[in-house]
């Protein structure tokens, strides 16, 4: 019985798991604390359902864009990160925005948040 619903969910073409979305993380600052930021997101990315790192052999769907150098103040810095969603033909469409502040020795905590919260809006 299992084995022939099973094999009516493959045939009905039902989805087999969540949509993976290739995404890189960019930003134009050459500054340490935004490149240290944006390898967190990196390293961030594997634990998300519906976004994983780009790999250079797909083309990148999503883009966590980091869109102005992270500005320290003390033991703390504040970011604005963008989720692009990559359209053929015209520029990106913005899916979500975030912004905040964090402790400079939580910038891996602080990642892995904002790619939580940007994995909940890919998965729409």
């Amino acid at each position: 019985m299992i084995a022939l619903l099973l094999a009516t969910l493959l045939v009905s073409g039902q989805p087999h798991g969540p949509i993976v979305h290739a995404t890189d993380v960019k930003s134009d600052a050459s500054d340490d604390l935004t490149e240290k930021f944006a390898q967190a997101l990196r390293k961030a990315l594997p634990s998300a359902k519906h976004m994983r790192p780009e790999t250079g052999d797909d083309a990148d769907d999503l883009f966590l864009t980091i869109l102005f150098p992270v500005e320290p103040d003390g033991k703390r810095f504040g970011y604005a990160v963008d989720l692009l969603k990559a359209e053929q033909f015209v520029a990106p469409a913005r899916l979500a925005s975030f912004t905040g502040n964090c402790r400079m020795s939580a910038i891996d905590a602080c990642a892995r948040d904002v790619v939580s919260k940007a994995d909940k809006k890919a998965e729409d």
